[in-house]
């Protein structure tokens, strides 16, 4: 994602946790953004994440108020109680795993009966890859040539996120290594069959009450029968954004 989308989903992230109110739990939260902001909003709000492999550095960049709100995921087991929280959240996390199923099955152990987890996530479909920031990044094979001569050509046309002042050859590496040592993509009927397995309630799709949150003023311009084409839209740029209601 771009800076610019990081800083959105954040918010919307924090005003749907405002709503639900309670326990909150930021599960993958990585340095502790969200959990930051909904502490300024004067949210009850912790976070969780591995802290290791590639994400091993990210525990140093927690704020200093944020350390006793934020535990370590070991052995894919959060520490929290059972159903401890309101509302569980998850930004760009579920791809992040080697074992959704598993991931999902802890997030639903944690929440409260009749409480919530909302959860972004790209999937297989998705025509964005939003860690190196390149169209389709994420359908080559590891190790492809292709792959390395898509890089190539798109760093030589200034396209992909986090060039910096890398040379071209070492943005190339350091793409590849973050796809393959950081991304594992699985199909959109995985993802929702693992969600539907766990919970066994109906998952809401909230694409298009995301994007009217992202397009602000102009969204007034747009139909509700203009719900679908929003809706598809953040499918291929994002993936999929749901909410669904652990029963009571």
């Amino acid at each position: 994602m771009t800076d610019l989308q990081h800083v959105f989903n954040y918010r919307y992230f924090v005003d749907h946790a405002a709503r639900v109110g309670g326990r909150i739990l930021d599960y993958g939260c990585g340095a502790g953004k969200i959990v930051a902001l909904g502490l300024d909003r004067g949210l009850d709000i912790w976070g969780a994440d591995t802290y290791s492999g590639y994400y091993a550095g990210w525990a140093s960049a927690l704020e200093p108020r944020l350390r006793d709100r934020v535990r370590t995921i070991r052995d894919g087991v959060t520490d929290f109680p059972d159903g401890h929280f309101d509302l569980v959240i998850s930004n760009q996390v579920l791809e992040h795993v080697t074992d959704p199923e598993a991931v999902i099955a802890d997030i639903f152990r944690m929440i409260r009966p009749g409480g919530l987890f909302l959860a972004a996530f790209p999937v297989t479909e998705t025509w964005y890859e939003g860690h190196v920031g390149l169209y389709f990044a994420h359908r080559f094979p590891p190790g492809s040539r292709l792959r390395a001569a898509y890089f190539d050509f798109c760093h030589r046309i200034h396209q992909g996120l986090y060039r910096g002042d890398l040379t071209r050859a070492a943005w190339v590496r350091q793409s590849e290594r973050t796809l393959d040592d950081a991304c594992f993509y699985y199909p959109h009927r995985r993802m929702f069959s693992a969600l539907k397995n766990v919970f066994r309630t109906p998952v809401e799709d909230i694409a298009a009450d995301y994007m009217r949150m992202r397009l602000g003023e102009r969204a007034r311009f747009i139909p509700a029968l203009g719900d679908p084409l929003l809706r598809f839209a953040y499918h291929k740029r994002a993936g999929e954004i749901v909410k669904i209601r652990k029963s009571a």
